[in-house]
């Protein structure tokens, strides 16, 4: 769907239907570049897009009687780092001091910061408040140089495992396409995976746990997980530090079907897996792994499934 100013408009109105809006917040999320649209006349201030979307998603924000938006995104070869501008007018809309913006209208840049790794590749990022965030391959993070007085908020895309610096003055939000995490310091771990559910595990803590498409609300203690699936959220016991495991370099498969474990693989070895018969996908595997090479970790799931496998280059054959 199309989003140019009289469907921005109508949003702002609130009388867009439930596929408009979403297409709307799904587009203010969006990290591309899109053309500026005017609104309406008059003076003008700036607001940074991304703080626009968190006080949407945090379903806190008042009416307001926007003038302007200007979006604009700077790229550079290893990380992107988004300049994105709303120009509006109203009361309730203000710049955060934090990013310390020149007020002048050419010079009202916020650069926000992106880790995007690619496959086969980990990190660990330590945000402007202390907080430490390991990064899964594949896996991107954005967030600001530095916080607001009011909240933290950063934004994720595929896995991460967050140890937050506790601080019950700014809560700390992590949000996704899908969903948004609340917590004011704790260790939890965050799937957001493109066409796959949305998975938090908690380590320590107690967690909030939302998405825009559900009307509940998880409130997650120490071993528990929620899951958004698109539809609904769900609520489980489960061992925790088997979900986190990654982060010291094991691979812990329960009970996991091999096409969710290939997936897995193609993105901790930067390789390509292939089935030779798609009907071995739904065999199921409870192993473990303790930094273990490729080899030795086809080698493993071959004798299991009683299946050979080839590896030539970045590609791998798995056939009976």
């Amino acid at each position: 769907m199309l989003v140019d100013h009289h469907l921005l408009e109508k949003y702002w109105a609130g009388l867009c239907n439930p596929e408009e809006r979403e297409a709307v917040e799904k587009w203010m999320l969006d990290g591309t570049p899109e053309e500026s649209y005017e609104l309406r006349s008059g003076d003008a201030e700036v607001m940074v897009k991304s703080e626009l979307w968190e006080r949407i998603s945090d379903a806190r924000l008042e009416e307001r009687n926007p003038n302007k938006i200007i979006r604009i995104s700077m790229w550079s070869k290893m990380s992107i780092i988004a300049a994105v501008l709303f120009l509006l007018i109203g009361a309730g809309v203000y710049i955060s001091d934090h990013f310390a913006l020149d007020k002048s209208p050419i010079n009202n840049l916020v650069a926000y910061q992106e880790v995007s790794l690619p496959y086969g590749k980990k990190a660990r990022v330590t945000l402007p408040d202390g907080t430490k965030v390991y990064l899964n391959a594949g896996s991107k993070l954005r967030y600001p140089p530095k916080f607001s007085k009011t909240e933290r908020r950063v934004l994720l895309d595929g896995e991460g495992f967050f140890e937050v610096t506790k601080d019950p003055k700014k809560p700390f939000f992590i949000q996704t396409r899908e969903t948004t995490t609340r917590v004011l310091g704790t260790r939890f771990n965050l799937q957001s995976w493109e066409g796959r559910p949305d998975i938090l595990n908690v380590e320590e803590g107690r967690v909030q746990f939302r998405a825009r498409r559900s009307n509940g609300t998880l409130i997650l203690n120490a071993n528990t997980q929620g899951v958004f699936d698109g539809h609904s959220l769900t609520k489980t016991i489960v061992n925790s530090r088997n979900r986190v495991a990654w982060t010291k370099g094991l691979l812990i498969f329960n009970d996991v079907k091999l096409g969710e474990v290939i997936l897995e693989l193609e993105r901790w070895y930067a390789v390509k897996i292939h089935l030779g018969d798609p009907e071995l996908a739904k065999n199921r595997l409870k192993v473990q792994f303790d930094n273990a090479s490729l080899t030795e970790v086809l080698r493993d799931i071959s004798f299991a499934l009683n299946i050979k496998y080839k590896i030539k280059d970045k590609e791998v054959m798995l056939s009976r």
